[in-house]
């Protein structure tokens, strides 16, 4: 059977770089300045977290489950021989329902057959080999898989470098305010941690992901292919001086 060929498409390896921005406001009232800051440190990812879904029909709701059990052990067995500890293979949901028909010489509604859904999260280390991994499931009989999560199991330090440069560059604003005023830059009276703007990151947590969309372009005999994007981490401040 020939396996498909999806290409997830964001952009190319590279290694640690890092960039940021600010905003600035001149207060005359109370003789201070209070500008704004931002640093983002750009890093390659070292975790894929691969969403993969079981779909079985059957003729009764049992009939259905027991199928979806049957592939879903198949699916996280062939994980597991691969590498993939037990921890690291999550159910996310797990449901059966009924598909209706409509009776044209009734008029009425029924039961046709009942469909099992089961969705996994498989989170792997190995991220240039996701596309192995996702095809390694479809073949021992996974029905799909919807998107490919990048992230860092860590970003701590990331974070701590993205918001040093998010000081520096509030600083470095408030001193070419103060330089255009002609006055010297006071001391530092007040620094506020923002949250993150950025749409790739979980504010709670500070971990980075690059949400990959499935598209197939038809079935083949190449493997499936996943590139990704290095990952953001950001960090904003601001800053009170005085002059």
């Amino acid at each position: 059977m020939k396996n498909w060929k999806r290409f997830l498409i964001t952009a190319s390896l590279a290694t640690v770089l890092a960039f940021g921005s600010a905003a600035s406001v001149f207060a005359a009232e109370g003789g201070t300045i209070t500008t704004s800051g931002t640093g983002i440190v750009t890093v390659q990812p070292d975790l894929a977290q691969i969403s993969l879904s079981v779909q079985t029909y059957g003729k009764t709701s049992d009939a259905a489950k027991k199928e979806n059990n049957k592939i879903s052990a198949k699916v996280i067995s062939k994980l597991e021989e691969m590498g993939v500890a037990k921890d690291k293979i999550i159910t996310n949901y797990s449901y059966v329902y009924p598909t209706y028909s409509y009776n044209e010489k009734t008029g009425e509604n029924y039961i046709e057959r009942y469909q099992a859904n089961t969705d996994f999260q498989v989170t792997i280390k190995d991220i240039d080999n996701a596309g192995t991994y996702i095809d390694a499931a479809l073949k021992a009989g996974a029905t799909g898989f919807s998107n490919v999560v990048f992230s860092l199991e860590d970003s701590t330090r990331y974070y701590t470098q993205a918001l040093q440069l998010a000081v520096k560059n509030a600083s470095a604003s408030a001193n070419a305010i103060a330089a255009a005023y002609g006055k010297p830059l006071g001391q530092i009276q007040n620094v506020v941690e923002q949250s993150s703007y950025q749409s790739y990151e979980e504010t709670s947590n500070y971990r980075e992901k690059a949400m990959m969309d499935s598209t197939a372009y038809g079935s083949g005999d190449s493997d499936t292919v996943i590139q990704y994007n290095k990952v953001q981490v950001t960090a904003s401040v601001t800053a009170t001086y005085g002059l």
